[in-house]
């Protein structure tokens, strides 16, 4: 009885839950005039010296690895623009990072970076304007080491050429867009599919946005499934436009052309060390070529800022911070979690049907899983991808499966995992599958299916990128049967007489040997005397 009165509860609180998000969800679509609050600083000029002299400028921004990526322009003392990199574990910790300037690529003019990992060829580019190409692009496998790019590369594009190259993919095409240098006020597109991306198949340029200024970006919102541009307009000095449209590629329709302005930065968190709003980018929601934010209504947003503007432009003042046009508290965004740490179940971020439960392994576990429940664990780092998941679960019926999915309780499946019943709520056992699909940040959704009735508890999981060992614990000769010549295999091992090809399907106890406990092990289930290894699952 008391199950049915806690299930009650459950499915009372996720149906608010949903009502909740279904208000969300509603008024996903953008807030035209919000307030922003300004942060502290926390990349100053002349902190990459000379090549920051004057300014620290255009940044591009991604959290990889554990640690926030910043590449940037430097307005050096005589008037050229050059790159520098930095990066932290946290935004904070970014105002006193090393500072590294781009001596590998090391060209006189080469600036305002775009970073972002293409999926299709598991490799990092970093796109900017430079004075060899015009358009350029650089590539590495290791976008943490500012000494790894290789560069600089032509994306083969003519025509309509001038500043802030900017690239956004969807699932058939890249797109790239960018201000010319003859002062027209326009923003161009052209595109080409993906496996002809970067430098073959580019379309004639099209004009995309009139009447804008520069330094446009695109973004989809994972929110509302829209795409954004911002585009740097010449409004109370510095500020934004924000455009929307159901592609990557447009049509686009103005939202607000004072989005971000003066105006409408309304708290100051540090010192008031901006007035303007200038040439800056989002913190997205992973890393990869979809350029994804998780809602346009709750952004971190890294600008240039100054409070004068006048003078020689090359040699104003420039530094780097955030402004957010959502408030500390409930709204903030969660702090990415490492997806190859091992997670406990029980501090999900979100869920439906589910409770937690008390695991006579410490602390709790998540239970009362029933077919179509789920947990939802946010803003899970799986970094260059995953192969393999890993769960400590127990079952007291038949178990059930695990569905991995990605960003919604129906997202992308990227892993099934079947669990099998362990005899009771509190003996557990590891599980594994295979994932593929999967990298960047995303919201992890653990949906559990299977029959009526409670399905399993699980105490933990993580990923890995070590590939899955197929075969059955106990099946050592891979026949189909655990029986008396497993048993012997087993003994030949332990006596040095024989070898075993796949040591982890006798390894009964999952203790990483094959030992005399094993043979014990593998005796007792031959003799009926238990039904499950101690290391059910883990193969």
């Amino acid at each position: 009885m008391s199950k049915l009165v806690k299930k009650g509860f459950a499915m009372f609180l996720g149906l608010f839950m949903m009502i909740s998000t279904m208000g969300t969800v509603a008024n996903a679509a953008a807030n035209p005039n919000p307030s922003w609050n300004v942060d502290e600083r926390v990349i100053f000029h002349n902190q990459c010296s000379p090549y920051d002299y004057y300014g620290a400028k255009d940044p591009t921004i991604v959290y990889y690895n554990g640690k926030y990526l910043v590449y940037y322009t430097g307005a050096n003392k005589s008037g050229g623009w050059q790159m520098c990199f930095t990066s932290a574990s946290t935004i904070t910790d970014l105002k006193t990072a090393k500072r590294t300037y781009m001596s590998k690529i090391g060209e006189s003019y080469f600036c305002a970076p775009e970073i972002f990992y293409f999926e299709p060829q598991k490799l990092w580019y970093l796109v900017y304007q430079d004075g060899t190409h015009g358009a350029a692009y650089a590539t590495t496998t290791t976008p943490d080491d500012p000494n790894s790019w290789s560069g600089p590369k032509s994306f083969g594009i003519s025509g309509n050429m001038g500043w802030d190259y900017y690239v956004i993919c969807d699932d058939q095409y890249a797109y790239l867009y960018n201000t010319p240098s003859d002062g027209s006020g326009k923003l161009y597109m052209r595109k080409t599919t993906l496996a002809n991306f970067p430098n073959k198949g580019w379309s004639t340029p099209t004009v995309a946005c009139s009447n804008v200024f520069e330094g446009a970006e695109v973004y989809k919102s994972l929110a509302d499934n829209q795409y954004y541009l911002l585009i740097e307009a010449m409004i109370d000095g510095r500020s934004y436009e924000l455009f929307t449209s159901s592609s990557a590629g447009g049509p686009w329709t103005l939202v607000n052309n004072k989005w971000a302005t003066r105006s409408n930065l309304t708290k100051y968190n540090a010192d008031k060390w901006t007035t303007n709003v200038s040439h800056g980018e989002l913190i997205r929601a992973g890393y990869n070529q979809k350029l994804e934010i998780n809602d346009i209504n709750k952004v971190d947003f890294l600008i240039q800022g100054t409070t004068n503007m006048s003078g020689e432009y090359q040699q104003i003042t420039w530094d780097l911070g955030l402004i957010r046009n959502y408030t500390k508290g409930s709204d903030e965004p969660v702090t990415p979690r490492s997806a190859f740490d091992k997670i406990e179940a029980e501090s999900w971020n979100d869920q439906s049907g589910i409770q937690n439960v008390t695991c006579d392994e410490g602390t709790e576990a998540v239970g009362y899983t029933e077919n179509g429940d789920y947990s939802v664990y946010k803003s899970i780092d799986f970094g260059s991808g995953a192969t393999n998941f890993q769960a400590r679960v127990s079952s007291a019926t038949s178990g059930g499966k695990i569905e991995i999915r990605l960003d919604s309780a129906t997202g992308t499946l990227v892993g099934t995992c079947p669990v099998s019943g362990t005899g009771d709520w509190q003996t557990f056992a590891d599980v594994n599958c295979s994932v593929s699909g999967v990298s960047g940040k995303h919201d992890l959704y653990l949906k559990y299916v299977g029959d009526s009735g409670y399905l399993m508890n699980i105490n933990w999981f993580k990923f890995s990128n070590t590939p899955v060992i197929t075969g059955k614990l106990g099946d050592i000769n891979s026949d189909g049967q655990i029986d008396s010549i497993d048993l012997q295999l087993i003994k030949k091992h332990i006596l040095g007489l024989g070898t075993i090809e796949n040591t982890k399907l006798a390894d009964l106890d999952a203790d990483g040997e094959v030992n005399a406990i094993d043979f014990s092990l593998m005796k007792q289930y031959i003799l009926g005397a238990i039904t499950v290894f101690p290391g059910a699952g883990a193969v």
